[in-house]
């Protein structure tokens, strides 16, 4: 039968689970405004009973022997994570590319009159001024320097792509410094919380910090987690092993248990142009990774596609603008080139000759009239216009009547006709902005997505303080009554002594 302090042990269990039910809560209200906490809760559970033998041999009845705190386990939803971190993969993704789209956005400057289009309507507008007095000077060196205003923002505006580009790139390589450093934590986690899990520890606060860099990195980049779980003895183990897709199909295992991978940037030769590849953290095998989520993905998407000059099919924002800018150079040359100017010799006001008009844009290493999207940064006003803007050509005959202007009307013309450099440029200002447009619609979308799930999530691991309260006065009243069945169990005993003392 039990001894006379069985009482005692029962309320000495009671009085242990009540201390530790108020650690546990005092440990979440502490953690209230900890950013990745996970909210605790014990286990209890009774002891193994007590079995008192009758007269025929059989354990019964059984007496309890009181409780103990079984473990003190987070409380987490795994399919809330992963939700979570898809979701929060494309809202990075999504706002991150709208930033970047806002950005080449206000490269252009559009609309206002410091965009181009105002000064291409300018210049065309001061070729109509000149076809109403061919001869004037005044007139030709307003068409001369709006030439070269035009020429300036031209490259302006092609550099401010690049740039942007190429910031977006520098931004992904330190993203991707980043993600190997995360990479290298969770495979250590990995390894440190097996460890911990195989003798019969539960890691708490390390299994919070491994869910925050799969937070951190499904930002960064698309990721896959799934759990792998071991016996060991009597003890359950868990390890997170992280894929991302290859390019070619498949996945590339970023973390496996203890080992880890790593990713690996690749500028191109020219322009704002990166490769992404990953080292399997199994095999040590390096595939193409082309990231579709997180802000590595938006970088990609912007620089490989976006500001591609030559995608592999359709267009892109970069190739739309290089047809603008050289439909409007290559025109103007056309223009220019099929008229005449005149050639006067020195100290002569009549013509000594005619003759064929030049390129009115070049650069120093093509002035054939016909300019490619390589010669964009090089662009400029042909230095013989710029020292003789009597070459700026107002007709197509030599030897014309006063006041023949029907080049310089042509050159007016060809500014707003049909498909002309006007509308081309503004069909171009006009799918950037449908770009801007659709990606903040996305993020909007993915925004609002991932406040619902986050709000899900806190509810599910986040830390109430109304309800931590609740259970911390239960654990206090538990505590009290314990000590009461303590309080009175010793004045038994020190009846029963009294008694029997002699």
């Amino acid at each position: 039968m039990p001894s006379a302090f069985f009482g005692l042990d029962i309320a000495n269990t009671a009085l242990s689970a009540a201390q530790v039910l108020m650690d546990v809560a005092g440990q979440n209200i502490a953690n209230d405004a900890t950013p990745g906490y996970s909210q605790q809760v014990a286990s209890l559970v009774a002891t193994p009973p007590y079995a008192q033998p009758d007269m025929g041999g059989l354990y019964t009845p059984q007496l309890g022997t009181g409780v103990e705190v079984q473990s003190v386990n987070r409380v987490r939803a795994s399919y809330l994570d992963g939700l979570f971190r898809t979701t929060q993969s494309d809202e990075s993704n999504y706002s991150t590319r709208s930033n970047y789209l806002q950005a080449l956005q206000s490269v252009l400057n559009e609309p206002g009159s410091n965009g181009l289009t105002s000064t291409m309507n300018r210049f065309f507008s001061d070729y109509q001024t000149l076809s109403q007095n061919p001869q004037s000077s005044a007139a030709r060196t307003v068409v001369q320097q709006d030439g070269e205003a035009i020429a300036a923002q031209i490259q302006q505006i092609y550099q401010g792509l690049q740039n942007v580009g190429q910031q977006a790139q520098n931004q992904a390589t330190l993203d991707v410094q980043t993600v190997n450093s995360d990479l290298q934590q969770l495979a250590n986690l990995n390894t440190t919380i097996a460890q911990a899990q195989a003798i019969g520890q539960q890691p708490n606060d390390l299994l919070d910090q491994r869910d925050n860099l799969l937070d951190s990195l499904s930002k960064l980049i698309n990721i896959n987690v799934s759990t792998q779980t071991n016996t060991v003895g009597s003890y359950v183990t868990s390890q997170v092993t992280v894929t991302t897709p290859a390019s070619g199909g498949g996945a590339v295992s970023l973390v496996d248990g203890g080992q880890y991978g790593s990713a690996t940037l690749t500028p191109a030769s020219s322009g704002p142009q990166f490769s992404l590849s990953a080292t399997d953290a199994v095999t040590g095998t390096s595939s193409a990774v082309a990231p579709t989520g997180g802000s590595i993905g938006a970088a990609y998407q912007l620089v490989n596609q976006d500001l591609n000059p030559t995608p592999s099919s359709g267009t892109s924002l970069m190739s739309e603008f290089n047809a603008a800018a050289l439909n409007l150079v290559n025109g103007i040359n056309k223009v220019q080139m099929q008229g005449v100017y005149p050639v006067y010799t020195s100290g002569s006001t009549t013509p000594s000759s005619w003759s064929n008009g030049q390129a009115f844009f070049v650069t120093s290493s093509n002035t054939t009239g016909t300019l490619t999207a390589s010669d964009i940064p090089g662009l400029e006003v042909n230095p013989a216009i710029q020292s003789d803007i009597n070459q700026i050509t107002t007709t197509t005959e030599p030897n014309p009547a006063l006041g023949d202007n029907s080049n310089a009307i042509a050159m007016a013309d060809f500014g707003q006709s049909q498909n002309g450099p006007v509308q081309t440029y503004a069909s171009f200002v006009s799918d950037m902005g449908a770009s801007v447009d659709l990606s903040q619609n996305l993020q909007s979308t993915s925004d609002s997505l991932l406040s619902q799930i986050t709000s899900q999530r806190e509810q599910t691991a986040g830390v109430s303080i109304n309800e931590q309260m609740t259970n911390l006065i239960q654990a206090q009243s538990m505590y009290t009554a314990a000590a009461k069945v303590a309080e009175a169990m010793d004045s038994s005993l020190q009846s029963l002594l009294s008694a029997i003392q002699p």
